[in-house]
C-alpha cells in the first residue's frame, strides 16, 4: 500500500479569485493605516492640550483673589466636604483591606521562608508612598465625586441653567469649574495621605494579630522611616497633585460636552469615570518612569 505525499495530500486547491496583492495595494492599505493612526494621535493630543489649557486656567483663576467672590467660596467649601470628608470613611475602608491583603501576604511569604519583615521594608514603603496610596486616593476620588460632577455639570448644561448664570453676569469658570477642580486636587493629596497610613498600621496590626509579623511596632516604623528619603516625598506630592488636577479637569470637560437631551446625562458621566480612571494610571505610569525609570519595583530599561 502506497502512502499519499503530504505535499499532494493537503495541498491548497488554487483558486481564480485568490490572488497577491499587488505593491500599490499593499502601499494603499499602509498610506491608510498610517493616515488613521496619525488622525488618532491628533486627536489625542488636541485633548491632552485642551486638558493642560484647563488646568492652567484653573491655576490662573485660583491664584486671583477676586476670583474668590462669596459663591465661589461656597462652591469650593461644599464640593471639598463632599469629596474630602464625606469620602474618608470610604478611603480608610478601602486602604485597610489593601493593606492587610498586601503587608500581610508579603509577611506570610517571608515567614514561610524564615525571613523577617525588615527585608520587605523597602519594597512596602515605595509601593505605598510611590503608587498604591495615590492611586487608591484618585480613584477614591474619581468614582465619589468626579462623577457626580460630571453629572451635575452636564444637567445645568441641557436644562439651560449655565445659560441663566452667564446671563446673569456669573462666568461659570470662577464659580463652577475652578472650584470643583481645586476641591478634586487638595482632596486627592489628602486622602492619599490617609491611605498611606491606614494601609500601614492596619497591615502590621492584622500581621501582628495573625503572628505573621514578629517586629515590634517601633522598629517596623523605624525600618520603614529608614527606608524614606526627600525624593520620595518629591515624587508623592506632584503625583497626587497633578493626578487630581487632570481627574478634575476631565470630569469638568467631559460634562459640558454634552449634546441632546437629558438621557444623554448618564453616558456622559460614565465615560467621564472611564476617562478619569485612564488618566490616572496614565500619569502615574509616565511620572513613574520619567522620575524613577521604573513602574513599581521593575526596572525600564
Amino acid at each position: 500500500m502506497m502512502l499519499a505525499q503530504p505535499d499532494e495530500t493537503f495541498r491548497v486547491p488554487s483558486s481564480p479569485n485568490l490572488t497577491h496583492p499587488k505593491p500599490w495595494q499593499l502601499g494603499r492599505r499602509f498610506a491608510l493605516t498610517t493616515e488613521m493612526v496619525g488622525k488618532r494621535f491628533i486627536e489625542v493630543l488636541k485633548v491632552v492640550v485642551n486638558l493642560l489649557a484647563l488646568v492652567w486656567a484653573v491655576a490662573f483663576i485660583a491664584a486671583s483673589p477676586r476670583s474668590w467672590t462669596p459663591l465661589t467660596r461656597m462652591v469650593f467649601a461644599r464640593q471639598l466636604l463632599f469629596t474630602a470628608v464625606d469620602g474618608l470613611l470610604v478611603a480608610i475602608r478601602i486602604s485597610a483591606a489593601v493593606g492587610v491583603l498586601v503587608i500581610v501576604q508579603s509577611a506570610m511569604w517571608l515567614d514561610a521562608v524564615g525571613a523577617t519583615t525588615d527585608g520587605i521594608s523597602p519594597v512596602l514603603w515605595k509601593a505605598v508612598i510611590h503608587e498604591i496610596a495615590p492611586l487608591i486616593a484618585s480613584l477614591v476620588v474619581v468614582g465619589r465625586s468626579g462623577i457626580a460632577i460630571s453629572t451635575e455639570l452636564a444637567t445645568m448644561l441641557v436644562s439651560g441653567e449655565l445659560e441663566v448664570l452667564e446671563s446673569q453676569g456669573v462666568d461659570p469658570m470662577t464659580t463652577m469649574i475652578m472650584p470643583r477642580v481645586l476641591s478634586m486636587t487638595l482632596s486627592v493629596f489628602c486622602l492619599a495621605i490617609v491611605v498611606a497610613t491606614t494601609m500601614l498600621v492596619m497591615g502590621y496590626m492584622v500581621g501582628w494579630l495573625m503572628g505573621v509579623i514578629h517586629t515590634p511596632w517601633s522598629m517596623f516604623l523605624e525600618s520603614l522611616l529608614r527606608e524614606s528619603n526627600l525624593l520620595d516625598f518629591a515624587f508623592f506630592v506632584p503625583k497626587t497633585i497633578i493626578a487630581g488636577a487632570f481627574a478634575g479637569a476631565i470630569c469638568c470637560a467631559d460634562g459640558l460636552t454634552v449634546r441632546g437631551t437629558m438621557s444623554d446625562v448618564s453616558r456622559v458621566a460614565s465615560r467621564s469615570g472611564i476617562h478619569a480612571m485612564t488618566a490616572v494610571f496614565g500619569i502615574s505610569a509616565i511620572l513613574s518612569i520619567l522620575i524613577y525609570n521604573r513602574i513599581l519595583v521593575f526596572q525600564i530599561l
